[in-house]
């Protein structure tokens, strides 16, 4: 641990041992590193004697459930001002909420992130791109400070680990992502019964839409992708939760080197995700150039539905750009 780290961790502990009250906050439509992060460090606070609240504009998607192990204070309106104020997994505050900025509704922010996008927002920024998932960050904060990990902290940083590293299959697995998870499990965190409740107990409608984008799928060269419209939301009485996955299972079709799902986000906007299965093709940066971010091998941005006029016309769009002179580094 460099200085500079070992500052920011003195910082941290000295606002957690000093606060009574604080709100936490990921970006919207939570995964599970998302959900794991907040619910790993509400728990922890809670032990702490703290008095913590979460702000999510959506409900937590029912295969996380199994996480939430009490009542929790949750809110989907931040109305007084808070004194300090925690975010997880988001590389842009203005992920966080399209109604208010944060910024002003804390005193003190704090920012813990393994975005290589992410433009340091908070007054304290815990920023570390090669960490697998904010969860494994939040282990080593935990450890570092010297708080214990109780069960339902341990269950909900394995399930940020388990479902950034595609159950420990992508690249981004190390050999600290290993470790960390095998002292989880010494804890008592249970990888099989995470990993059923993640994947193995999906509802129709999710299994249905997943049926829609593979029968939709289509290759343009090396670019694999699929769409799913409101339409088959409705149809299927499906909500947007239900479509988390779907672009994991696309990528495993072998003939492409990236895949593409168009999805609705809202009236206006389509969600764009985006897999990389190729070292050299880098879709974090492809999302930053449509105003996104992410990660090398995972990434996605929103796009206004007037601007695409058909998925085909903007599949070449992004054809052309991965090979033109533009493109030209990676994430480090």
């Amino acid at each position: 641990m460099n200085k500079t780290q070992s500052k920011l961790l003195t910082s941290l502990k000295a606002i957690i041992e000093n606060n009574q009250d604080f709100i936490l906050f990921t970006h919207s439509n939570p995964d599970g590193d998302a959900i794991g992060s907040i619910l790993a460090f509400y728990y922890l606070l809670e032990e702490l004697n703290k008095t913590p609240t979460i702000y999510m504009n959506n409900s937590i998607p029912y295969f996380y459930e199994f996480l939430v192990k009490k009542e929790l204070r949750i809110v989907k309106d931040v109305n007084r001002k808070y004194k300090v104020g925690i975010v997880f997994d988001s590389g842009d505050k203005n992920r966080i909420s399209e109604t208010f900025d944060i910024k002003e509704k804390v005193e003190i922010l704090v920012n813990i992130d393994h975005h290589p996008t992410n433009n340091n927002f908070g007054d304290i920024n815990i920023v570390d791109p090669k960490a697998a998932s904010v969860t494994e960050i939040l282990y080593e904060i935990i450890r570092k400070l010297k708080y214990e990990i109780s069960l339902n902290v341990a269950e909900c940083i394995l399930t940020g680990l388990i479902t950034d590293t595609g159950s420990f299959r992508f690249s981004n697995t190390s050999y600290k992502s290993l470790k960390i998870a095998s002292d989880l499990v010494k804890k008592g965190a249970n990888i099989s019964k995470i990993s059923k409740e993640i994947y193995e107990k999906r509802r129709m409608s999710s299994l249905k839409l997943m049926g829609i984008s593979l029968s939709r799928l289509q290759l343009y060269k090396n670019i694999g992708w699929s769409f799913i419209e409101e339409e088959d939301l409705k149809n299927n009485n499906a909500s947007y939760e239900d479509i988390e996955g779907i672009i994991d299972l696309l990528r495993t079709l072998r003939e492409a080197d990236i895949v593409v799902l168009f999805y609705p986000y809202n009236k206006e906007r389509i969600k764009v995700s985006l897999r990389s299965k190729k070292d050299k093709i880098d879709v974090g940066k492809l999302a930053l150039k449509f105003g996104g971010g992410g990660h090398k091998e995972a990434a996605g941005f929103q796009i206004n539905r007037n601007e695409i006029n058909s998925y085909q016309d903007f599949i070449k769009k992004i054809d052309e750009y991965i090979n033109s002179d533009e493109w030209v580094f990676t994430y480090k």
